[in-house]
């Protein structure tokens, strides 16, 4: 076979699925996972569910080739989430769709605190009092403030496959594989993502996956709309560029994304990122990625090595904005009214105290991220049984500190090359500000009752693949 022939377009990420892609030919698949999990550490209590998605989100896709000769190929691939217990393409966090971080909703932990003084020349038990009044009176109306902007989240913003109304949400993309290698065209997944995947020792499967600890606010993109990609592969050799428009979109502007990675049975070494603006244009989030992997005794020990940087928060814009608006044209006013109500004239002085452009950036820098994501673990085969072992960190640096570690290990014993059995114990180790809750492959955790609460999930599940 020529070397020119030897460049072809990667299947994207089809989960486990194995069908090849036949000439002329339109292929029907999907993955049916589902169980029962068990997760400690939520408001409310222990969260028992019949869930979709314990090792792999399910889907139905469906994927196409043409052979138009001369080393050429056209091909498209379009997969939907479906959900196996409700029948929808959408779910909830197991915390709730509304239940938010205090980071996020509690006024006490956003707001950096404003201390006041009183007009000089007043008795000391007047400056007393007003202080106290005002100090409460900008609490309560942030408070205020802070639960309109959480109920505005509605957490579904930052979530994947939370809220969702796309069909096709999982992949959709038509392309083109020439001699030198593949033009893609449409919703696919982004080039750092797929090494994340690659370099994970789960593969993204169950609460114990690298990504898991740092789900939401996600800190890589995994899929990107209206993107064009580039691709090749020659032998174990991988690589991809990728570019994505913005299009006016209020959650977004413009990504790019790139990835290299050599990967064998023996070992394997891949480097990626992904960058993006948010919908102002400005640098938002960016994610550098390094991933190893060498077979050691009868597995493998994989390595993964995320930095992630979010200076300018996609997607809330009009919080910020909405947050400005109610300090400058009801609460400030609000305030110095009510504290000329008990000295005529200090409202003023007092309430130019109030530095709102440091209480919106106290708000910008709950979403702002600056952390490290770490991950290593071991996985081994033996005849029908599979058996992983995972420690994932995320160390936050904002201050915050919203550290989380997690560990444990899943059990899968294949009953046919189509059909497994899954078991899943992970532990979910909150310090600090930590406050996160683990999900499963199909689905997101969310947040545990209160900063620094620790979460226990325990899964059982079926997966067939057709």
């Amino acid at each position: 076979m020529s070397k020119k022939k030897t460049f072809l377009v990667l299947g994207l990420l089809a989960g486990s699925v194995s069908a090849a892609w036949a000439q002329s030919s339109v292929t029907v698949y999907g993955i049916l996972d589902g169980g029962v999990s068990y997760t400690s550490g939520i408001a409310g209590g222990a969260r028992k569910q019949v869930v979709s998605g314990i090792m792999d989100g399910s889907r139905l896709g469906f994927r196409g080739n043409e052979d138009i000769g001369g080393g050429y190929r056209a091909l498209f691939l379009l997969e939907n989430r479906l959900e196996l217990d409700t029948g929808s393409n959408s779910n909830a966090p197991v915390s709730g769709s509304t239940f938010l971080p205090d980071r996020w909703g509690k006024q006490s932990a956003i707001f950096m605190p404003t201390v006041f003084s009183a007009p000089a020349g007043l008795p000391a038990a007047a400056q007393a009092a007003l202080v106290a009044a005002a100090t409460a009176g900008l609490g309560d109306a942030l408070q205020s403030v802070t639960g309109q902007l959480g109920a505005g989240l509605a957490a579904r913003r930052f979530g994947v496959n939370v809220g969702n109304e796309k069909f096709w949400d999982r992949q959709a993309y038509v392309g083109l594989v020439t001699p030198f290698g593949g033009i893609l065209a449409g919703r696919q997944y982004t080039p750092a993502y797929e090494l994340n995947a690659a370099f994970d020792t789960l593969s993204t499967q169950s609460s114990l996956a690298a990504g898991q600890v740092a789900a939401v606010p996600a800190v890589i993109d995994i899929r990107q709309d209206n993107a064009l990609q580039y691709r090749i592969q020659q032998g174990g050799l991988s690589a991809s560029l990728m570019a994505a428009a913005g299009e006016g979109s209020a959650a977004q502007g413009r990504f790019y994304g790139a990835m290299a990675m050599y990967k064998t049975d023996a070992y394997g070494v891949g480097i990626g990122i992904n960058a993006k603006e948010n919908e102002l244009g400005e640098r938002s989030l960016r994610t550098i990625t390094l991933g190893a992997s060498a077979k050691i005794g009868p597995g493998t020990v994989s390595v993964l090595y995320n930095d992630i940087s979010n200076p300018n928060p996609s997607g809330i814009s009009q919080l910020l904005s909405n947050l400005r608006g109610a300090l400058q044209g009801s609460i400030v006013p609000g305030l110095t009214a009510a504290i000329n109500g008990r000295a005529p004239g200090a409202g003023g002085f007092m309430a130019s105290q109030i530095n709102v452009n440091n209480l919106v950036n106290d708000y910008k820098s709950a979403f702002v991220q600056d952390a490290v994501a770490f991950s290593i673990g071991y996985r081994m085969t033996m005849g029908q049984h599979t058996f992983y072992t995972a420690f994932n960190r995320l160390d936050d640096k904002t201050r915050f500190n919203a550290d989380t570690d997690s560990y444990g290990v899943v059990y899968t014993y294949s009953l046919s090359k189509r059909t497994d059995l899954n078991f899943v114990l992970t532990h979910f180790d909150n310090k600090a500000g930590g406050q996160a809750a683990p999900g499963q492959a199909g689905f997101l955790g969310g947040f545990t009752s209160a900063p620094g609460v620790d979460s226990n999930n325990v899964a059982m599940g079926i997966r067939h693949r057709f």
